[in-house]
């Protein structure tokens, strides 16, 4: 009963695939657990409870997110003709409503009106924007989108970008990447007690300057229990260097898979470095870093010849 009634949100679902993977661990939890019954000669259920009713998500793209209801279809069907259990018939798809179209962090309303020209060319208005309700859920999991600091405003636009910046302005800086925004709203969903626990993917930056500020705020109000810091990942194609952050209601901690004490919001352990403070006598000074410009990529063997070079 308690694994029919367990719910798994992911607010950025995509096609899926996170949604896909909850639901197949949960019938096997289910599963495991009818086998285990029957060993020790108790009676053994003969259906499944779980079904795709357990796994909720957000979507913005219209056609991901019917790709993530039909893929959530496929895995049950799939999962239980492996395991022997009857297949629902009728009808075999249903409407899975609890996958929604949506923005998960931002609900604008526009209203159309005409500009006065000569075309009388129709453009829109922003009439009303807040921060949208997530569904009640056990766990929120999920692979949010990464758009950094510098890239919000040409990608977003104007009007979403200084609208997001006023309506989250007391919890996230404007120049952090855009996946601290579901790091913030499941934190505030576990505060608020409508979650449990969370395990996001972000980008490894999450660690650092503008971003970390959405994980100060978790390990205030919960708790980091499992995280790796700096893993290698694909993201539509491309290779990128990513952290994943598990926090809420978690027993022990574990850092790149060794347990630990406590994990900071760094995704470090042993001396909270956070909390350093700033030296004065380094006050006036400043250091803006390495940020490619262009296309300059060259080999690792051109790059020790040149460094062989003498100036």
């Amino acid at each position: 009963a308690r694994l029919k009634n367990y719910r798994v949100l992911d607010p950025a679902c995509g096609s899926g695939n996170f949604l896909y993977l909850a639901l197949k661990t949960l019938k096997d939890m289910e599963h495991r657990a009818n086998l285990e019954a029957e060993a020790l000669g108790l009676h053994r259920e003969l259906v499944i409870e779980t079904s795709p009713a357990n796994v909720l998500g957000i979507e913005l793209n219209p056609y991901a997110a019917e790709l993530a209801r039909v893929t959530v279809w496929i895995g049950e069907i799939q999962w239980m003709l492996m395991h022997g259990y009857p297949v629902r018939r009728d009808p075999i798809l249903r409407p899975l409503d609890h996958i929604e179209n949506r923005d998960a962090v931002l609900e604008v309303h526009y209203e159309g009106v005409v500009i006065e020209d000569a075309e009388k060319e129709r453009d829109s208005m922003l009439v009303a924007a807040f921060e949208p309700e997530w569904p009640d859920a056990d766990a929120i999991v999920g692979n949010p989108p990464f758009l950094g600091g510098s890239k919000k405003r040409g990608e977003l636009g104007d009007e979403y970008f200084k609208t997001l910046n006023r309506i989250y302005k007391d919890r996230i800086p404007g120049g952090a990447d855009l996946v601290t925004y579901w790091f913030e709203k499941a934190r505030a969903q576990i505060e608020a007690g409508k979650a449990q626990r969370a395990g996001l993917v972000a980008t490894n930056s999450i660690r650092q300057q503008a971003n970390r500020t959405v994980l100060d705020s978790i390990v205030k109000t919960s708790r980091i229990f499992n995280a790796w810091g700096d893993e290698e990942w694909i993201n539509n194609g491309a290779a990128v260097r990513v952290s994943l952050v598990c926090f809420g209601n978690g027993a022990g901690a574990q850092l790149d898979g060794k347990t630990v004490d406590q994990i900071h919001a760094d995704l470090r352990t042993g001396h909270n470095l956070t909390s350093a403070l700033r030296l004065s006598e380094n006050m006036g000074a400043s250091f803006f870093g390495l940020e490619l410009a262009g296309d300059f990529n060259i080999d690792q063997t051109v790059a020790f010849q040149w460094l062989k070079t003498p100036n």
